[in-house]
């Protein structure tokens, strides 16, 4: 009988723990809603390969912006906007300083926040009277004043901080906007600043933080390399995420005027990731991007993602990403772009647990980490006998990396 009253009472937490999360879920979902907007955005224009930048703007005499994009040539691109910007001011970059300059063609747009993915034609002119005059040769990155997403960039950090607790993790699937709002999220540097070294960004994945990563960042070669992190609400939309991602790394760039970085994703993370380079891919702007390297990635999705989708009170944005069938995942690895950075694709097939006897990691199946795509575009493949976790301490795991980055690193240096 007391064993039967334990029982009781630990699946009553179990399901008022539950209630909560997801009466939380349910109030972020709706502030994420309120807060982001997107529309599917097409230049007029007979120009490729020059480039256009997109400003967010709340009024159009103010002196900061909401955020900034960057595309090439004219194909149509989705802007993502948060519900306080009112207008769209797009020039074409001649000289690709990322600042307005008089003479620039430019256009001018009103956002209407009633449909989500309206469409926006823009035709760009050389009208002198109507450009907001406060943006007129300032370096765009100076004016970022963004409201609801307060990414930290270049913050020194140490991995024994809160923001890369487990808890927070969990915050961040449940509560993502809170998570941003908290100053969680970002990139963040592990080593000081060395212009002279080269950048390592680890990305977590699901439920993760950057700490995941501490038993390989001990292994990395700091005479070499400087390592930086990337911390964000795993709970958001991939696409998002990789929005996010991209935006942060071309700030980075100019900031910093990095010409070498390598990307080291686990889990989901590599999925934010390839969506990135998917992204920047088609924007010409991933230069700096010397290597890629995925670890037990489910490019084929996630099966139990879509029973969340199907059965679940609430549905956490991701979980839409994640379902094996989604958009998301079908166009993983769609750009055709020829010459994209070399990925090394590293695998886990130790299975763990009684109940999932699928050929896996203990989390994801090896028929999602090794999809014929995912395959197709990898130049290495490596698998390991580690389950969904301890594979980030396995010393071949590191001692691989460093090779793949020195070859990277010569690849890129022919470029």
């Amino acid at each position: 009988m007391a064993i039967l009253k334990v029982t009781l009472v630990t699946i009553l937490i179990l399901l008022v723990s539950s209630c909560a999360n997801f009466r939380d879920l349910a109030q972020e979902v709706d502030m994420l809603n309120n807060t982001y907007v997107e529309y599917q955005v097409n230049i007029e224009s007979q120009h490729q390969v020059q480039s256009f930048v997109f400003i967010l703007l709340q009024q159009l005499d103010a002196d900061s912006i909401d955020g900034y994009e960057v595309v090439i040539g004219n194909q149509q691109v989705t802007v993502t906007t948060d519900s306080l910007s009112q207008y769209l001011f797009t020039f074409n970059d001649v000289n690709n300083d990322l600042r307005f300059q008089v003479g620039e063609a430019y256009s001018i747009s009103v956002l209407s926040k009633k449909t989500n993915g309206a469409k926006i034609d823009l035709t760009l002119s050389h009208s002198q009277h109507d450009y907001p005059t406060a943006l007129v040769d300032k370096p765009l990155f100076n004016l970022v004043n963004v409201k609801i997403s307060p990414a930290k960039i270049g913050e020194n950090a140490s991995l024994s901080e809160s923001k890369f607790d487990r808890a927070t993790a969990k915050l961040g699937m449940w509560k993502p906007v809170t998570h941003l709002l908290e100053g969680n999220s970002g990139i963040f540097f592990i080593d000081e600043f060395d212009k002279n070294k080269i950048p390592i960004i680890f990305i977590h994945g699901m439920n993760g933080t950057a700490r995941d990563f501490s038993p390989l960042i001990a292994k990395v070669d700091r005479q070499k390399y400087q390592v930086w992190v990337m911390n964000y609400p795993s709970g958001l939309p991939l696409e998002l995420l990789a929005n996010g991602v991209n935006s942060l790394i071309k700030i980075i760039d100019y900031r910093y005027d990095i010409e070498t970085i390598h990307l080291v994703a686990h889990s989901m993370g590599g999925l934010v990731t390839q969506a990135y380079l998917d992204l920047c891919r088609n924007q010409l702007g991933c230069d700096d991007i010397a290597s890629f390297t995925s670890i037990s990635s489910p490019f084929g999705g996630v099966s139990s993602a879509q029973n969340g989708v199907d059965y679940s009170p609430v549905v956490m944005p991701a979980w839409r990403d994640l379902a094996p069938s989604s958009h998301f995942i079908g166009k993983l690895f769609s750009n055709t772009e020829v010459n994209p950075p070399p990925h090394l694709l590293i695998f886990g097939y130790k299975m763990s647990g009684l109940i999932n006897q699928e050929s896996s990691d203990g989390v994801i199946s090896l028929a999602s980490q090794l999809t014929e795509k995912a395959q197709k575009r990898a130049i290495q493949i490596y698998g390991l006998h580690e389950d969904h976790l301890s594979i980030l301490s396995n010393d071949k795991l590191a001692s691989s990396l460093h090779l793949f980055w020195q070859h990277s690193e010569q690849l890129h240096a022919v470029k």
